[in-house]
């Protein structure tokens, strides 16, 4: 759902204060889609709040919902492989997509 939420948030940050700079697309939601952008992440980040609450009350170890300490294991990883390898060796999308100013 983090991942939802970050793109849904990038692209309606664009189509509200730069529409312009979004490449051309095959079809559109036309009016609806911002609407449905702040419908889809407001869902997301729902969903993405109780994904981390327990299943019971009266937790234990093996009741307990490791999905928080796991996301929170994986962002802490993610970080620290970008900032000493990835971001040297990662070529972003908009080197590969750039045939769309062409046109």
């Amino acid at each position: 759902m983090f991942t939802y939420m970050v793109s849904i948030s990038c692209v309606l940050y664009r189509r509200i204060y730069y529409p312009a700079l979004l490449p051309k697309c095959q079809w559109s939601l036309g009016k609806w889609g911002v609407t449905v952008n702040i419908g889809a992440l407001l869902y997301s980040t729902y969903a993405f709040f109780w994904s981390f609450w327990p299943n019971e009350v009266g937790m234990t170890v093996e009741s307990f919902n490791w999905s928080s300490v796991m996301f929170i294991a994986t962002v802490v990883i993610s970080v620290i492989d970008y900032m000493l390898r990835a971001r040297h060796v990662y070529k972003g999308p908009v080197v590969y997509s750039e045939a769309w100013k062409e046109k």
